[in-house]
């Protein structure tokens, strides 16, 4: 079994030796700071990091506050790409131009510098100073602002009293965990766990109750992650209609005082725990999804990142049922299937128009 092992060891090895790498492009970056400029001072920080993300990224500085010179081939790059430089940092990669330094600005350099890894470009600054820039040139290049055009569409969203929000300006660290809470508080996330939580009670046995409840939660998260990333727009029609039958089963079950047998009733949760992860919204997954297709990471970070993506999802959630089982145990019974009934017929018509 060892040697197998090892055999099995070595082959891996091999063929994550051959797997071809793309030839990357050399990308010059090119700042214009002044001495004394706290916005410079933190880009020259960030430069740094993003040095030894990108070991193909060659950084040049340009002081132009205490020297002359910088200073006028500063002048000179806005006069010939038709440019206004108001202040400093000025940060030229390519054919772009990022004026200003913020947390915003961090992500559009990654971008910037990714996206000129892969494409073939023109180092405008470079050619200024060997006097073989074309004014005829597109000042940004078309190619990438219509890329960040795209990644604006996909990673917008609308939010209660804060209004829009871009996601694309935020690194992945922040946007996983606020993206994951953002779909378990969704009106219909949390509309129904509330009616899954009720139907829980059912199953008298409380072993059986506490050991489908952490299946039914990593069942919903991972179909919800499957289903976005299958984009198959008949799952989630299919999730509805077992909801929607699911619903009235235990609507008349409830009505006339009758019980599925345990193994029944447990197959019949578990059914409607991953329907419930069919009709979940996908909006926050697919900018989540967006936004790493940008940061172009290998799948093992992919997998990482969704699994932190369905953390953050899960904890709402189970809050929200630990909240509710304390509720529970303080109503009388009869009560509760009155609430459980109503919230059943209302979940008829919620789930046929969201």
């Amino acid at each position: 079994m060892k040697k197998i092992t090892k055999v099995l060891f070595v082959l891996l090895l091999t063929m994550i030796s051959i797997i071809p790498v793309s030839a990357k492009e050399k990308v010059n970056l090119y700042l214009f700071w002044g001495d004394g400029c706290p916005h410079c001072a933190l880009e020259k920080e960030y430069l740094e990091d993003l040095k030894q993300e990108f070991p193909n990224l060659n950084v040049t500085l340009y002081e132009v506050w205490f020297n002359q010179e910088n200073e006028e081939f500063l002048n000179e790059i806005a006069e010939k790409t038709n440019n206004t430089f108001t202040g400093v940092p000025v940060t030229i990669i390519g054919q772009t131009v990022i004026k200003g330094f913020d947390v915003s600005t961090e992500q559009k350099l990654r971008r910037t510098v990714s996206y000129y890894t892969e494409n073939k470009h023109h180092d405008i600054v470079n050619e200024i100073k060997e006097g073989t820039y074309q004014e005829v040139e597109q000042i940004p290049d078309e190619k990438f602002q219509e890329e960040e055009q795209k990644l604006d569409k996909e990673t917008t969203t609308t939010l209660p009293i804060i209004g829009q929000v871009n996601f694309k300006n935020y690194d992945l660290l922040t946007a996983v965990p606020i993206l994951g809470v953002l779909t378990s508080l969704s009106f219909l996330s949390i509309f129904l766990i509330i009616i899954y939580q009720l139907l829980l009670q059912i199953p008298k046995n409380k072993k059986e109750r506490l050991l489908i409840l952490p299946i039914s939660l990593v069942l919903i998260g991972m179909i919800h992650i499957l289903n976005t990333n299958l984009n198959i727009p008949l799952l989630n029609g299919v999730g509805r209609l077992i909801i929607l039958l699911l619903t009235i089963f235990f609507i008349v079950n409830i009505i006339r005082k009758t019980t599925p047998s345990n193994k029944v009733l447990n197959v019949l949760l578990i059914l409607f725990a991953i329907s419930i992860g069919f009709v979940i919204p996908t909006t926050n997954l697919n900018i989540l999804n967006a936004l790493i297709e940008v940061e172009n990471i290998n799948i093992i970070m992919e997998i990482l990142i969704n699994f932190s993506y369905l953390i953050s999802y899960l904890i709402p959630i189970i809050l929200l049922i630990f909240i509710l089982s304390k509720i529970e145990k303080k109503i009388p019974e009869k009560v509760i299937n009155i609430v459980t009934i109503v919230l059943l017929i209302s979940n008829i018509v919620v789930i046929n128009i969201i």
